[in-house]
């Protein structure tokens, strides 16, 4: 209905965007479904968290720079491997990423960091933000399917799967440990610990 070709173009993007939202969102629940049914297709050999890390920082980089976002990195050598499926540890870190970046204000910083424990035989990711952080009363649920924290929800749009994702892939499938501190007004770190490879 619209005539001129600018309010045309907003209507586009519009529909563009939830089209986009909607195909993330069945995308998201296929892949929880799979897991959860054991019907999809793990292929694990030795990866290195921090080339995976590396990867989605490049990824998100340009969306971090849109808000003046520095993106930090302390990384451990490449050489330290976990025994994953690299396609779906890669999902889960940009996941992670993606959000760090959505519930940032300008000018935050968000570090990404891989921690060797040789002790427990553990590797360990960890991505920290100067964000708005979450509630205490809302942490217990961050990784429940559809649940989106209420006081954040004007920050960014989501289905509320995505951190339910991570947690299907990080312990699910690689039976690892996800974990999450924050602090309102403060920040967040989400991560995760796997098994280091011998």
């Amino acid at each position: 209905e619209a005539e001129d070709e600018r309010t045309q173009r907003e209507f586009y993007d519009v529909i563009q965007n939830e089209a986009n939202r909607l195909s993330r969102l069945i995308d998201n629940i296929l892949n929880i479904s799979r897991i959860e049914s054991g019907l999809v297709k793990v292929n694990k050999q030795p990866q290195s968290l921090t080339v995976i890390m590396k990867e989605a920082m490049e990824v998100i980089a340009p969306q971090a720079r849109l808000k003046n976002i520095n993106l930090e990195e302390h990384l451990t050598p490449v050489f330290y491997q976990t025994m994953a499926d690299r396609d779906m540890l890669y999902q889960a870190v940009l996941n992670l990423l993606s959000n760090a970046v959505k519930y940032t204000p300008d000018g935050g910083v968000i570090a990404v960091q891989t921690l060797v424990d040789e002790a427990k035989r553990k590797v360990i990711a960890r991505i920290s933000d100067t964000g708005v952080g979450i509630p205490a009363k809302d942490l217990p649920f961050v990784f429940d399917k559809f649940y989106r924290a209420e006081a954040n929800n004007h920050m960014a749009k989501g289905t509320g799967l995505g951190l339910s994702l991570v947690k299907h892939i990080v312990e699910t499938v690689h039976r690892g440990r996800l974990f999450v501190e924050s602090q309102v007004g403060k920040g967040s770190c989400f991560g995760f610990e796997l098994e280091l490879c011998e």
